[in-house]
């Protein structure tokens, strides 16, 4: 045997070990569909499982009679409810098949929901009603409330019929979620107004707002019923609270305020989330500053000196003189002077030439400057400082 013969046979043998290789390959790999997460996959498989199998009884059934069964509406919004009140809707069913149709309740998703069928079989067109009875909760908590109706039916392709109801129950007293008082200067009072309303009650009367940590003034005034601030919200009775309220330091606070109500005559006690915050005394503006990560030299080298321009403003007390206090790294420096405008200056932050490699430029490990008021070194801010120095350029 010559040499190319052995080559051929050779390479011939190695394609064939490839095609053997790739072909048990496909055998082994499963691929997943395309777009569909790992925690849907289930629902993925049912969902194609359940289409293989009308597939299936479409062709089984495409030339037998069968009956067809078709419900509208299939979704009822009952709006809104009271407390206890029974409501009421019908829903139709029609047999749209050639042969008759067989049905029957099979569960109902609340204890408060009945159903119940005009008649449980229907000759091909024939119709029926369904009619569906959901009593609400005593309870005056407000919510959405949802049920459904399940029918069994003999229809191959639509072995039960899913009858939905939806609403939403009215409350006595309906409160925001929380409000926010938004950010503020320290002495300076912060206003918020807010609506509350009844759904049930015709009176609705502000008695009292406090809060035992912070001075607050308040006022309240009856809100009128329309389309601009309730529509759609089924209110009765409505009242508008305008609260100004001061903090007592610097930062974000939260608590709770506490509301005396009067509804339809009765007392009724309350209490309302709240927050806000008070800015820092002093200010950093320029377009070298970021608001949430101040002032980045960036990485630069220790052949020259490098300055950054900040505008610095007194918010709480322009007449304060203010100074820089304290700098991290200590080869920083910081000249801070006064601007025409009363509690305005210009900081000039530099590093300076032949300055040592130091590195400031991780959120765990950064620079500051910080300004405030010698004298009380509770009214001072710090602005972050972020960079590399070094010489860069040495062997």
């Amino acid at each position: 045997m010559n040499q190319f013969t052995k080559r051929l046979l050779v390479f011939g043998g190695l394609v064939l070990g490839f095609a053997s290789f790739a072909l048990a390959l496909t055998q082994v790999v499963s691929y997943k569909p395309w777009g569909v997460p790992d925690s849907r996959r289930d629902d993925y498989d049912q969902r194609v499982a359940e289409l293989d199998r009308q597939a299936i009884l479409r062709e089984t059934y495409q030339n037998k009679p069968r009956p067809s069964a078709k419900a509208w509406p299939a979704v009822h919004d009952f709006g809104w409810v009271r407390p206890g009140e029974a409501v009421r809707h019908t829903a139709e069913i029609e047999n749209v098949g050639n042969a008759e149709l067989n049905l029957r309740i099979r569960e109902t998703s609340l204890e408060r929901l009945t159903a119940q069928l005009e008649h449980e079989r229907l000759a091909p067109g024939e119709s029926t009603q369904c009619t569906i009875e959901l009593v609400t909760s005593n309870q005056p908590s407000a919510g959405l409330f949802e049920g459904r109706v399940t029918i069994a039916t003999n229809d191959p392709l639509n072995r039960t019929l899913v009858l939905s109801v939806l609403g939403r129950q009215k409350t006595e007293l309906v409160l925001p979620t929380a409000i926010d008082f938004g950010s503020h200067d320290m002495g300076e009072a912060s206003t918020v107004d807010f609506v509350i309303y009844s759904q049930l009650a015709q009176h609705l009367n502000v008695v009292d707002v406090s809060n035992p940590a912070f001075d607050l003034q308040w006022v309240a005034v009856s809100e009128p019923i329309d389309d601009q601030t309730l529509g759609g919200m089924s209110a009765t009775a409505a009242s508008r609270i305008t609260v100004e309220m001061e903090a007592k330091d610097y930062g974000h606070y939260s608590d709770q305020l506490e509301l005396t109500v009067e509804i339809d005559g009765q007392e009724k006690q309350c209490k309302l989330d709240f927050g806000g915050r008070v800015r820092p005394p002093i200010g950093f503006y320029g377009p070298n500053v970021d608001r949430r990560t101040g002032v980045d030299f960036g990485t630069v080298e220790n052949d020259e000196q490098h300055d950054l321009f900040v505008v610095v403003r007194s918010r709480a007390d322009r007449s304060r003189k203010i100074a820089v206090l304290d700098m991290e790294p200590k080869e920083l420096q910081a000249e801070l002077q006064p601007l025409e405008s009363e509690g305005s200056y210009r900081l000039r932050i530099s590093i300076p030439k032949d300055c040592p490699y130091r590195r400031f430029n991780l959120a765990e490990q950064h620079g500051y400057i910080q300004i405030g008021d010698p004298e009380m070194k509770s009214y001072s801010n710090w602005l972050p400082v972020y960079g590399v120095v070094g010489d860069f350029d040495a062997d």
